[in-house]
């Protein structure tokens, strides 16, 4: 008899420890894990600027309209960047998503007429007449021809599926994680309606440096031939943007 209590006092002990060992595994990662999330809320319907934890190359070219963020332009790398939080140095994931649509669908010869994310930028945030090139951070995205890319356009077939819902809005979805000294970055397009994905790629052997520290930022890219002259045609919204994961820090104020 005793024997058999010692047994189930063991047993019991060993489940208890599991349990404890499972929750606090739980919290650790809860502990590491920031979460960021925007809905872009309009005041009873009014139009509204973007607000303080957001900074533009821009500012005029955007406003929170019927709970969205709006690019009132179609020019060259219109950005919104988040300064409430930014990617740290650890190795670790990042998941981030928006829902996006497109005012004007017009697709350009070498396909640079796109929407989405740059992750990573180093660029200093001091100059509101800067719009240069993201070129230190890496742009990734859906082209108004329904594909997607990582890095740099191409002038890809056109997605059909993809085309006939970009007016209506799509959910862009990039996973980043850490694989044996590299990163791998996987983006997807989903309908919203269905949480059907539409389209998706990846990219391997990214390097760490790439993605350590840096930016992230919402990004409208229309080609503008008349440089002198600003293109008034809407491009596009944005709304829902949310974030989460091990890479993803607070920047404390």
């Amino acid at each position: 008899m005793r024997v058999k209590n010692n047994r189930c006092f063991i047993k019991a002990f060993c489940y208890g420890f599991c349990v404890l060992l499972i929750l606090f595994s739980c919290q650790s990662k809860a502990d590491n894990e920031a979460i960021f999330k925007s809905h872009f809320k309009s005041n009873d319907g009014n139009v509204t600027s973007i607000g303080a934890q957001y900074w533009s190359n821009s500012l005029q070219d955007w406003y929170i309209s019927d709970n969205r963020l709006e690019c009132l332009v179609s020019d060259d790398y219109r950005n919104i960047y988040l300064l409430s939080r930014r990617l740290n140095k650890q190795e670790g994931y990042l998941e981030m998503k928006v829902r996006l649509g497109f005012f004007n669908k017009d697709v350009s010869y070498l396909n640079n007429n796109w929407a989405g994310f740059s992750i990573g930028s180093k660029r200093k945030l001091n100059d509101d007449n800067d719009n240069t090139t993201l070129s230190d951070g890496i742009n990734l995205g859906v082209c108004t021809n329904g594909t997607l890319f990582i890095g740099e356009p191409s002038p890809n077939h056109k997605n059909q599926d993809v085309l006939q819902v970009l007016d209506k809005g799509v959910d862009l979805k990039v996973n980043i994680s850490f694989v044996e000294g590299s990163y791998i970055i996987d983006l997807s397009l989903s309908n919203i309606e269905t949480g059907k994905i539409l389209a998706n790629i990846s990219k391997k052997n990214v390097s760490q440096k790439l993605l350590s520290e840096g930016s992230l930022v919402l990004v409208s890219n229309f080609e503008n031939t008349e440089r002198n002259k600003v293109n008034r045609t809407k491009s596009v919204w944005f709304k829902d943007w949310e974030i989460k994961g091990t890479k993803l820090t607070r920047v404390e104020k």
